[in-house]
């Protein structure tokens, strides 16, 4: 029986989309949200951490895990690069209770997010010590967050409901503002290695040749050659450091606003609203990191096109030198040749003679003496013209 489901695809894509749904949650409610990271490789780590303070959490769960029971409400979220701890705050205890110092400095991964939220039903005044207060949905709710973490380590958020819309729609609202929380946190992430990655980008631009510079000799080209593919290295290890980081944030502060605009937030009674502040503060940081990896691109395809131009000028070198490698080796052979052709008519000259003076004794008893001159006179040109016929053939069959 064939182990093929035609069905996974299809059956996976409707996971996902009900994989970490909206909590219900009272319009009444404090909640302590926390963010752990999170890989394949540390999750059993962090799990058996989580287990410490959760010793209900399942080893296996498809991402995500709740506790329904109020007093002890909880939900454990598993994402890309991190997991999700948001916990109620039953009445009576402090935020620091439920989420303590020792519990968290005991977890074997960085905390990305520490938050705490306070939710209510009524027109309380905020403390003016929020940075930031909007309103959502058309007023009927507040929000306020100073994005500044307290004594114990946590920012704190207040939400106030004008009405109580029921747990449907507080839940909803209420994860909405605990994700501007952790995605505006996720989106700066990494920021120090850009930091670190901005003198890199100073040194290989001054690495880089100028395009005026004068020719260079051959052995220059090639120590040159050796300095840009030091530079493309470095480039190259800084994308990848950060290519994946700085997407990823993008994404995240992307999210940000989306969540924002999803809540239609605007400012409330004059103060900054949410959107203002994080546009002001977080904006500029994601466009530090993409002005830095756009720079980087910049610069890797400079080296490029100068490492080019300099091996299509090694290149010319190299033909320019072949080219005059074999006019000098047709110059020595046309030399050769003729020396040849010199040695030829000598080597002739010198068999024809010794030939001449081996015949002549022959012929010396059958000529009479008055004769042997004009017969030695006859037979040279006849014995030169027979040693050179047979130099030539050798010659012709040799070559």
């Amino acid at each position: 029986m064939s182990e093929f489901d035609p069905h996974r695809i299809r059956l996976g894509a409707n996971k996902e989309l009900h994989a970490r749904p909206f909590p219900e949650l009272p319009a009444h409610v404090r909640l302590v949200h926390c963010c752990v990271r999170s890989s394949p490789k540390t999750w059993p780590m962090v799990r058996q951490w989580i287990q410490t303070r959760l010793q209900d959490l399942p080893n296996e769960f498809a991402g995500r895990w709740i506790r329904d029971a109020m007093d002890g409400w909880c939900r454990v979220e598993l994402h890309t690069e991190f997991v999700a701890i948001t916990l109620v705050v039953p009445d009576g205890l402090q935020f620091s209770e439920v989420a303590d110092a020792q519990w968290l400095s005991q977890v074997p991964s960085d905390i990305f997010v520490m938050a705490r939220l306070t939710s209510e039903v009524g027109q309380t005044a905020f403390d003016p010590q929020f940075e930031a207060v909007s309103e959502f949905l058309d007023g009927r709710v507040r929000a306020a967050s100073n994005f500044s973490p307290d004594t114990a380590g946590f920012s704190n958020w207040q939400v106030r409901f004008l009405e109580d819309p029921g747990p449907e729609t507080a839940g909803r609202i209420l994860q909405l503002v605990l994700e501007i929380e952790t995605y505006r946190t996720l989106a700066v992430i990494g920021i120090d290695k850009v930091r670190q990655a901005h003198p890199v980008l100073q040194s290989v631009a001054t690495a880089l040749p100028s395009s005026a510079e004068k020719a260079l000799e051959h052995s220059q080209m090639l120590m040159m050659l050796e300095i840009l593919t030091a530079e493309a290295s470095k480039l190259h290890d800084i994308w990848e450091q950060l290519a994946w980081r700085i997407g990823a944030n993008q994404a995240y502060h992307n999210l940000v606003f989306q969540r924002l605009t999803d809540l239609a937030d605007q400012p409330y009674d004059g103060a900054v609203g949410l959107s203002q502040f994080l546009r002001r503060r977080l904006t500029p940081a994601i466009a530090t990191m993409e002005t830095v990896m756009r720079r980087r691109d910049e610069l890797a395809r400079q080296v490029e096109d100068r490492a080019d131009l300099l091996r299509t000028q090694l290149q010319l070198n190299l033909q320019n030198q072949t080219r005059d490698l074999l006019a000098s080796l047709e110059r020595s052979a046309v030399t050769q040749i003729r020396l040849q052709t010199a040695v030829e008519g000598l080597s002739t000259v010198a068999i024809a003679y010794y030939a001449l003076n081996l015949i002549t004794p022959m012929v010396e008893p059958w000529v009479p003496l008055a004769f042997l001159g004009w017969v030695k006179a006859g037979l040279a040109p006849v014995i030169v013209g027979s040693v050179w016929w047979i130099l030539s053939r050798i010659r012709n069959r040799v070559i």
